[in-house]
């Protein structure tokens, strides 16, 4: 129980220090916000001037993630960090000698790339050092850093500018990038897997986090305008000014993720997506039909909740269920559907203002809070990468009805399942267990039984089976239909005697039942390589993006049907490393203990 409790530690010195590092990351990038148009304008640049220096800013960061994050997956989280740090430390030194605006807006442009190397490098990071079953938590609190920075570096580097001038500011940037250099150096948590696969447009962005990706980024459209327009929307009908704005919206957002950081956790993201979503739009309609003081900030509030709510909750969606070696491609394509919100509902508000007023402008745009409840409704609630517990119930009850009750059977023979690695050895290990328990294997044999049961092809059942890598949705009737036909042939075999049964979420199908002997099969990377390449005849150059694809959708097929994690020792008797012992040994040793087991 012990070791358990410090496995879901979350407040520990690597987590700190990370979110510290977001801060300062954030502190460099606010700061020079609000100021950069002004320091453009110290160069004798016009709007159009100040116009392209922000946007190329957004372009070169949106543009550089998808490869920032596969840099992230195969060289390391500290390496992409520390470049990135490094950069954005330099950049604001060479605004001191910029020799002009075309010079300004080069730095500025790259600037752009470094924050997405070093912001792309923390929030994967981030994933590794949470536990898994606080994801959610962690994630709200990693985010305060950001909100605090929002509302304190805004302010800080006008006043900055104000009081002392430009150097001061860029130096106040410079050290915010080598305070988050320093911390992120000394970050001890490298213990993140990292992937070997090769560069191809496929691998720079990961399906498994597209739905939470979308959804959030008709989210941002409306968002993004809000903070963009709200200060001068509040001018010109003399409210207060839109620091106040931004400074409830911060508390909100704090209060948020301080208070329902857990609830992501435990109900999942569904609730929080839709009332953020609602909260949105009902914060829009008091901006434009009640222009009063209280409306006002009740707005702002309703707003900070929205962002509190849906930002961490889709981000523990986009992140949880993707495979470690993936988390750089995963937090990628979650950043680059957050700034092309921002960027694109920044280029609608002001095509919208040219032709209409802003009260007309903002109840357009906030039509897109309206598309992002329902993408979420039709393609994310019931996605993958969800992790709403009470679908998760809903699919094991579908699955277990009309099957009878063999829990409380304790005369059933020993039922030995097999989960294994792709390469592991664990269809031969299963083969040799039987013949010497003088029992049936189930393995491949299965895929006819559910075939005679459902009706559909053996071909069919075998191409499909948990081929889930390239699904955007996820909810394939099909598949569900067989998924809970082959759990009842399971249960079905299970009554009839002793048996052997690889796969198919078999430990799954009769968890709970007291004569159900599960055991994981593992195996180093090498000796799996070696093993497909003697039963195969494939190269290593083809095994192992086989490998790590078949293991991505196993996972994600068990993820899905049982609210479980594949491979998490938690689930299963016995986990077995068949490399140390191979086929032979590792079998001999399970059979000594499910000797042991069924004398019990």
């Amino acid at each position: 129980m012990k070791q358990t409790e410090r496995q879901e530690k979350l407040w520990t010195a690597s987590f700190i220090k990370i979110c510290l590092v977001n801060l300062f990351i954030f502190i460099n990038f606010h700061a020079l916000l609000p100021t950069f148009p002004f320091f453009v304008t110290y160069l004798g640049g016009d709007a159009v001037a100040i116009g392209l220096a922000t946007a190329l800013f957004s372009v070169a960061s949106i543009l550089s993630r998808p490869f920032l994050g596969w840099l992230t997956d195969t060289k390391g989280r500290c390496l992409l960090l520390t470049l990135g740090l490094v950069g954005m430390s330099l950049i604001p030194m060479g605004y001191f000698v910029s020799a002009g605006i075309a010079m300004a807006v080069l730095l500025r442009t790259v600037h752009g790339a470094f924050h997405a190397a070093s912001s792309n490098a923390a929030s994967t990071w981030v994933t590794d050092i949470i536990p898994h079953t606080r994801m959610g938590e962690g994630l709200g609190m990693y985010g305060l850093s950001m909100a605090i920075s929002t509302a304190v570096a805004p302010a800080l580097g006008l006043a900055v500018m104000n009081a002392y001038g430009f150097r001061p500011l860029f130096a106040l940037a410079t050290l915010a990038g080598c305070i988050a250099l320093l911390l992120g150096l000394s970050i001890k948590n490298r213990n993140y897997k990292l992937s070997s696969e090769p560069l191809r447009l496929g691998n720079l962005f990961e399906k498994m986090s597209l739905p939470a990706s979308v959804t959030q980024f008709f989210f941002m459209i409306a968002y993004g305008v809000i903070e963009v327009y709200v200060a001068i929307y509040a001018s010109t009908h003399h409210l207060p000014s839109g620091g106040i704005y931004f400074i409830f919206i911060a508390v909100a957002t704090v209060l948020t993720r301080i208070l329902l950081g857990r609830a992501i956790d435990r109900y999942g993201e569904a609730r929080l997506v839709y009332t953020g979503n609602a909260a949105i739009i009902i914060g829009i309609l008091l901006l434009v039909f009640a222009h009063n003081t209280p409306c006002y900030i009740l707005s702002a509030l309703l707003l900070g909740y929205s962002f509190g709510a849906i930002q961490p909750s889709l981000q523990t969606m986009a992140m949880h269920a993707v495979s470690p070696e993936r988390r750089g491609a995963a937090s990628s394509t979650f950043f680059v559907a957050f700034d092309l919100g921002i960027a694109l509902g920044g280029f609608l508000a002001g095509v919208l203002i040219k032709y209409f007023d802003y009260d007309t402008m903002f109840l357009i745009i906030g039509l897109f809070c309206v598309v992002s409840w329902a993408y979420y409704y039709v393609f994310g609630r019931r996605h993958a990468s969800s992790f709403n517990p009470a679908i998760r119930k809903e699919l094991r009850d579908a699955s277990a009805e009309k099957t009878g009750d063999i829990q409380k059977d304790k005369s059933m023979p020993l039922i030995i399942t097999i989960s294994r690695e792709y390469g592991s050895g664990g269809h031969r290990i299963g083969e040799i267990l039987a013949e010497k328990l003088g029992v049936k294997l189930y393995d491949k044999e299965l895929i006819a039984l559910t075939a005679r049961q459902s009706g559909l092809s053996e071909t069919t059942i075998e191409a499909s089976e948990q081929s889930v890598g390239s699904r955007i949705v996820y909810d394939d009737p099909v598949q569900t239909a067989m998924y809970q036909g082959q759990q009842r042939i399971i249960r079905e075999i299970a009554r009839q005697g002793s048996c052997v049964i690889v796969g198919r979420l078999a430990n799954f199908a009769l968890m709970g039942e007291a004569r159900c002997f599960s055991i994981f099969v593992y195996a180093d990377k090498a000796y799996r390589v070696r093993h497909l390449s003697a039963e195969s005849g494939m190269s290593t150059d083809q095994i192992e993006p086989l490998l790590e694809k078949t293991d991505r959708e196993r996972s994600e097929h068990c993820r899905y049907y049982t609210g479980h994690a594949w491979g998490d020792c938690h689930n299963y008797d016995l986990m077995v490393n068949s490399s140390v012992l191979g086929d032979e040994g590792t079998a001999e040793m399970i059979y000594s203990v499910a000797k042991e087991r069924m004398k019990g």
